[in-house]
């Protein structure tokens, strides 16, 4: 009888599932351990050291400033995004609160405008679009600051494309004020003014009523925005705002330091904004001065590297 060579696997052994509740509980809870979001908040120390030390700092940037400009210059692997920032500052997690954010505890809402004073000179409403969009570099917003008790008065003036400003101690609300102040930066600019001065807005105070004087036979154009609408003139108000945090309401202005003021106007023009990609007012302003200059050496550009 012939047997067959091939062999016969035969297993040690068989595999059979069976349900354990506490290998399966076990299992579970490693498996929880490692779901949901994580905080970032250990992993980005270094970032939040630095945030701190500018909000809290001399600098007194804001929390989407400082980590705007921390994300463009790279200075950190983690940078949290801002609205997980402003999480952690309502959640206590960070030294900083919200009362440090200054524009935070001070937002009030819009109120309708009333129309009861007339507007001084050309209305903003004839101003063109070009000027409206921020397209074309050299339109200004001016704007005044009262002192306390009615002592003292500043004059701003807000270039509208680059958010780069100028403030200056007019020490009272006379007309000719602001005449003086034009005539200064058309000395200082020399052959330039036409072309980093353009037109300014203003509101229909009376330290801006000198229309004629202003105007000066078309060395630039003046609008006017209408009564009590200070949206009309975002840029300055904007600006204004960060003077504020130096100067604030209540606070007398006659006998103003000069050095404070020059501190208080580079602070604001090198302070990083987020619709500028987290650049300074400064740094567009000289590039745009840069600009012009080149186009003054070579005629053929014409004028529009300064749109």
């Amino acid at each position: 009888m012939q047997t067959n060579s091939k062999s016969i696997d035969i297993p040690l052994f068989k595999e059979v599932k069976r349900y354990f509740w506490d290998s399966a509980q076990r299992q579970y809870k490693e498996r929880r351990l490692r779901t949901g979001a994580k905080c970032k908040l250990a992993s980005c120390s270094d970032f939040i050291r630095y945030l701190e030390r500018k909000v809290l700092g001399a600098e007194k940037w804001s929390l989407d400033a400082t980590r705007g400009y921390a994300e463009r210059h790279g200075l950190f692997s983690v940078i949290p995004s801002t609205r997980t920032l402003y999480h952690w500052v309502d959640a206590g997690l960070l030294k900083i609160r919200n009362i440090d954010l200054l524009l935070k505890v001070r937002r009030k809402c819009k109120k309708k405008p009333k129309e009861r004073k007339r507007i001084l000179g050309r209305s903003i409403d004839e101003r063109p679009d070009s000027i409206n969009q921020q397209k074309e570099f050299g339109h200004w917003e001016g704007d005044g600051i009262i002192g306390g008790g009615r002592k003292g008065h500043l004059l701003t003036l807000a270039e509208r494309m680059t958010g780069y400003g100028i403030v200056w101690d007019a020490e009272d609300r006379d007309a000719g004020r602001v005449v003086k102040l034009l005539d200064l930066l058309e000395r200082q600019y020399d052959h330039l003014f036409p072309a980093v001065f353009k037109s300014i807005t203003f509101d229909n105070g009376p330290e801006f009523s000198a229309v004629e004087q202003i105007e000066d036979n078309g060395r630039l154009t003046a609008y006017y925005a209408h009564p009590y609408s200070s949206y009309e003139r975002g840029t300055s108000e904007n600006w204004n705002g960060i003077v504020r945090r130096f100067i604030p309401k209540g606070m007398s202005l006659t006998d103003l330091d000069p050095d404070t003021l020059i501190r208080i106007n580079r602070y604001i023009n090198q302070l990083p904004r987020k619709r500028f990609g987290y650049r300074t007012p400064e740094e567009l302003f000289e590039q745009k001065l840069q600009d012009i200059i080149k186009a003054a050496n070579n005629p053929h550009h014409g004028s529009t590297c300064c749109t």
